[in-house]
C-alpha cells in the first residue's frame, strides 16, 4: 500500500523497541540500563514493570526515569518530565510519553526499587523504551 493509510497499518515501521533494563530481581539498588542511541527518533515511551516480591516487605516502590548523555558513557542527567510515578503493587506497569526534541544523542532507563520492612526483600523489575517519531521509515 502507498500513502498514509499503509503506514497506519504498519506501526512497526515507525517504532523501535529497545530493552531499557533487563528483567531482574533487585534488593533496592539503582539499575542503570544500557546506553540507547536515539538518533532518528523524536519521541519515546518509557515503560517500567514491577513483578513479584520476596522477603515480605511491608511496602515497596519502584521508580523509573530516563536520563540523557552526549556520549553514552559519561555526564548522565535526568530528563525533565521523564519519570514514572512510583509503582507500589506487584504485577504492575507504568509508562510515560517523552518528547525527545532537545535531548542529547543517548538515553538510558534507570529503575530504583525501595522497601519498607521485610527480611532481605527483593522485587522483580524491568523496563522497555519504545522509540517513535522516526525521521525515516522503516525504523531500523
Amino acid at each position: 500500500m502507498s500513502g498514509g493509510l499503509g503506514r497506519m497499518r504498519d506501526i512497526g515501521a515507525a517504532l523501535k523497541t529497545v530493552l531499557g533494563v533487563s528483567p531482574q530481581n533487585n534488593a533496592g539498588s539503582a539499575i542503570n540500563g544500557p546506553a540507547i542511541d536515539r538518533t532518528g527518533f523524536e519521541s519515546c515511551v518509557l515503560s517500567a514493570m514491577a513483578g513479584s516480591t520476596t522477603g515480605s516487605p511491608t511496602s515497596f516502590t519502584v521508580d523509573a526515569k530516563l536520563q540523557e548523555s552526549a556520549d553514552g558513557s559519561t555526564g548522565w542527567a535526568d530528563i525533565s518530565g521523564a519519570a514514572i510515578s512510583a509503582l507500589t503493587a506487584v504485577d504492575t506497569e507504568g509508562d510515560v510519553d517523552i518528547d525527545l526534541s532537545g535531548v542529547k544523542k543517548f538515553v538510558r532507563a534507570v529503575v530504583t526499587p525501595a522497601f519498607v520492612g521485610g527480611t532481605s526483600p527483593t522485587v522483580d523489575v524491568a523496563a522497555t523504551v519504545v522509540l517513535g517519531g522516526a525521521q525515516e521509515v522503516p525504523a531500523a
